[in-house]
């Protein structure tokens, strides 16, 4: 590992004592889509990289997604709910506009009244790292000790399937962590045994980092107070998602290489020193350019894009869940978790698992 200088006065003591993920009930293949809105046999797959994906039944709901993700992670940490001193929930478009779905998951969890607080955060597809960062701050800071964070992500509900490229990318999911300080191990099996190596868990760096000239390629323009049902707009499409690909692409493609390079230079590592990469998973072409950036180790990417779909802000916590559930992370390892978003947003930190 390269030494890292100065910029290690950014290293938190932080770790992750358990990962959590929920599944929707319905699998919806590509074949399905082609079939259900007439387009050539194997266009949705082509245009998307995606061969499956789940989309939640109008009884998974945000919350409820929300709740098994964390619940599951509580489990796994042999914690319960009245152990966390909060909860941050990412979703772009939430449950309802009040209460927050995090009170709407604490009260579904059977958390103590007043025993924690609560809050929404939107950063389009980069919210679990927003959420991480704000969690990891507070947890550093001595605001917190626990701090669950969940993404939780309905986009089936949004699509335009008069679009092929939004139609058949999008899938349905929830994926949760939960923080502590680093001498905080819960009962994970993994920290107990004594499995991690001489260099302790931390977030060694975490960056975020907004283009707004990029604010058109990806957005739902209805459902705010702008257009809505008091104020309805012209189309009622508006209330659907559109974006362009190739504008976001471009932009991304300008963009991130420096945005990681920078990253990492704060961790004190280089992208040799990475064993792993959690991606949001964009897209097929996304993730052909995220694995090109980090040749020549592809390997290193967690790639679940084709039976999971593009996620939205539950992307990266479901693909961090599947690294660690499967033994592509352990303990010691240390992490890239990295994410694009409307904005454009791009979002990243390194950890040491």
């Amino acid at each position: 590992m390269t030494d890292a200088g100065p910029s290690r006065r950014h290293t938190l003591p932080v770790r992750i004592l358990a990962t959590g993920s929920y599944e929707p009930s319905t699998l919806v293949t590509s074949q399905e889509l082609d079939a259900r809105f007439d387009r050539a046999p194997g266009e949705s797959l082509a245009r998307s990289g995606v061969a499956s994906r789940r989309w939640a039944s109008p009884e998974e709901t945000s919350s409820r997604m929300a709740t098994a993700a964390v619940r599951e992670a509580l489990e796994r940490a042999g914690l319960g709910v009245d152990d966390l001193d909060a909860l941050i929930v990412s979703a772009v478009s939430p449950e309802q506009p009040m209460p927050t779905t995090a009170v709407l998951t604490l009260a579904a969890l059977g958390a103590t009244g007043g025993a924690a607080e609560g809050f929404d955060v939107n950063t389009s597809c980069v919210g679990f790292l927003t959420g991480l960062r704000a969690a990891a701050a507070g947890i550093a800071t001595g605001q917190w000790s626990r701090v669950a964070v969940v993404a939780t992500e309905i986009a089936s509900k949004g699509l335009n399937h008069d679009s092929v490229e939004a139609s058949a990318l999008f899938g349905d999911g929830a994926g949760a962590v939960v923080l502590g300080r680093v001498d905080d191990t819960g009962t994970d099996a993994d920290t107990d045994a004594g499995t991690e190596a001489a260099a302790p868990p931390a977030v060694l760096a975490s960056r975020v980092a907004l283009w707004p000239e990029a604010a058109g390629a990806c957005r739902i323009d209805a459902g705010g107070t702008r257009l809505n049902v008091v104020t309805p707009p012209d189309d009622l499409d508006s209330y659907l998602f559109t974006m362009d690909g190739a504008i976001l692409l471009r932009h991304v493609a300008k963009n991130l290489p420096a945005f990681l390079d920078g990253v990492l230079a704060e961790a004190g590592v280089t992208l040799e020193d990475i064993d792993v990469v959690v991606p949001h998973q964009a897209s097929g072409v996304g993730m052909r350019y995220l694995v090109e950036r980090v040749a020549p180790h592809p390997e290193r990417v967690v790639d679940i894009l084709r039976d999971h779909g593009n996620q939205v802000s539950a992307s990266i916590p479901v693909a961090l869940d599947h690294a660690v559930t499967t033994g592509r992370l352990r303990r010691g390892d240390l992490v890239l978790l990295a994410g694009t978003g409307a904005g454009l947003s791009l979002a990243a930190a390194v950890l040491r698992y």
